[in-house]
């Protein structure tokens, strides 16, 4: 009976670590890439999101969303194709789907390449092909690009013809994919190694409840889109902001600082999982989409 019972607590311990492991995970949806090449048409652009999304998820350090799932609430939503997305418009997305981060991506290079020579009758050719991928990934609350990295990879094959005869080598589909699917893996590398910053020096491990968004204001009430699972407590005192001016570097384009204007300050009295809410305590004027930091 003992056995039994400290059988049960350990079972219990280990649900509640991983259980707690899972909703330490940033949520990240990855949208389909913008194929930039010459070659692969635009299905290479879902395979190549595809590709991203199993080698993060084998990574364990995101929830990544399911495709099926993303691309439906993205029609349902009439937010477009990923060539829309941009940080202009990830707040607005990132609050519909419920996700900290948004991966865009682009498929800069893609393709083969021949070289050779030859003599006697003898012809020595090299063919190559090659990959390389750059993405974004996009702060959901402040539109924040927090992490821009490319990867590449290449692969090279030789052929031998005698008097034009064996040896050829036309475009070779499974070579150009396997190219391609080591490209993402380095590019999942950096991902999953890099400290991901924020506007405020940040990494993503200390955004706990930070990215928090007002969902609705309903007199004294504030309802906030996140809860215990984002790190907010009952009886927690939190300052709500509302983002203002965006400095960027002008000759990079890169986002500087954003800044940010006090609306006030509100006592959290119910939080739930995926929610809070909480009363005024000071400032006023909030709106839907202000943001907890």
């Amino acid at each position: 009976m003992y056995r039994l019972k400290l059988t049960g607590i350990l079972l219990c311990v280990m649900i509640l670590m991983f259980l707690t492991t899972a909703l330490a995970k940033e949520r990240v949806a990855i949208m389909d890439f913008d194929n930039k090449s010459q070659h692969g048409g635009w299905q290479l652009g879902q395979g190549t999101s595809d590709m991203l999304t199993t080698e993060l998820v084998k990574t364990g350090k995101f929830n990544v969303m399911e495709r099926d799932r993303l691309a439906a609430i993205i029609k349902e939503q009439n937010l477009g194709a990923s060539g829309r997305i941009d940080p202009s418009t990830a707040a607005r997305i990132g609050k519909i789907i419920g996700v900290e981060y948004i991966i865009t991506g682009a498929i800069t290079e893609y393709g083969q390449s021949r070289a050779g020579g030859g003599g006697g009758g003898v012809n020595i050719g090299k063919k190559g092909y090659h990959a390389t991928v750059d993405i974004r990934m996009i702060n959901a609350a402040t539109g924040e690009i927090v992490f821009a990295d490319s990867a590449s990879h290449s692969k090279s094959t030789i052929t031998v013809r005698i008097f034009g005869i064996g040896g050829g080598e036309s475009f070779n589909e499974k070579k150009a994919t396997e190219v391609m699917r080591e490209a993402i893996k380095n590019l999942a590398a950096k991902i999953t190694s890099a400290p991901i910053k924020s506007v405020g020096g940040k990494d993503s491990a200390g955004l706990s409840g930070s990215g928090a968004l007002v969902a609705d204001v309903d007199g004294n009430i504030i309802t906030l889109n996140k809860g215990k699972n984002a790190g907010l407590k009952t009886g927690q005192k939190v300052t709500i902001s509302r983002k203002g001016k965006i400095i960027k570097d002008p000759q990079t384009g890169k986002i500087l600082k954003i800044k940010y204007k006090k609306i006030g300050a509100i006592k959290l009295t119910e939080v739930e999982d995926s929610y809070a809410e909480g009363e005024i305590i000071s400032g006023s004027g909030f709106n839907v989409g202000d943001i907890v930091r």
